[in-house]
Parts: C-alpha cells; structure tokens; sequence
C-alpha cells in the first residue's frame, strides 16, 4: 500500500477556502430547508384558513335553518289550532239551532212573540256605589 505523499498547505487562504467550502453547501441546503418549510406552513396555513371559513358558514346556515324551522314550528302549531276551532265552528254550523241562534244575535232578529233586551257588556258596566271602600 502507497503512502499519500500530498499534504494540504496550512496558511490563511486553505483555511479559509476550506472553511468557505464546508459552509457554502451547509448554508444552502439550510436555506432549501427553510423554504420548503415556509411554503409548507403558507399552505397549511391557506388550509387551515379556508377549512374554519368554511367551518363558520355552516355554522351560521345552521342557525339560520334552526331558526326557521323553530319559527315554522310555531306557526304550524298556529295553525292547527285555528284549523281546530275552524272545524268546530263548521261542526256548530251544521246544527240549526245554533245557527237560528247566531243569526239572531248578529242580526237582530227575533222569534215571534220573543222581546230582545241588550244588557251592557263587563266593560260598559255602571259601578256600584253603594260599596263602601
């Protein structure tokens, strides 16, 4: 086996050339690195970003259909109430002596040999004074 009679000088220069060789390639991988690593984090970050938008307007759709259907609710259980006391009036219509009745109270129409006498309602009603207070 042969000796390697070549040796490396040691002055300023070598030291700093070598120096300057061992730093160069270490610099740019670090600096490749540190690119990709920034784009990986914009883009993650552009993810993230449109993902909670998107995670916001279902959010508020949500709300908005929730209410509606509450508001819905509400007026179909109106609904059904009035639907109710609809058919109950049909029902009553369908009697004649309730229909000979409300006829005559609307209209003012009598029987004959029958005398009508308004009395005053609740509200129109004159206060005892006799009461002591």
């Amino acid at each position: 086996m042969a000796k390697n009679n070549i040796s490396q000088l040691n002055n300023a220069y070598t030291r700093e050339h070598t120096a300057k060789k061992q730093r160069a390639p270490k610099s740019r991988a670090h600096a490749v690195h540190m690119k990709r690593i920034r784009n990986l984090l914009i883009l993650m970050v552009v993810i993230l970003g449109l993902g909670g938008f998107s995670v916001v307007r279902t959010q508020m759709t949500l709300g908005e259909t929730n209410h509606a259907v509450t508001k819905a609710k509400a007026n179909l259980d109106k609904l059904k109430a009035n639907k109710a006391a609809l058919k109950v009036q049909v029902d009553q219509l369908h009697n004649d002596d309730y229909t000979a009745k409300l006829i005559r109270e609307k209209y003012l129409y009598s029987k004959p040999g029958e005398v009508i006498f308004n009395l005053p309602d609740k509200a129109n009603k004159i206060p005892n004074l006799n009461v002591s207070q």
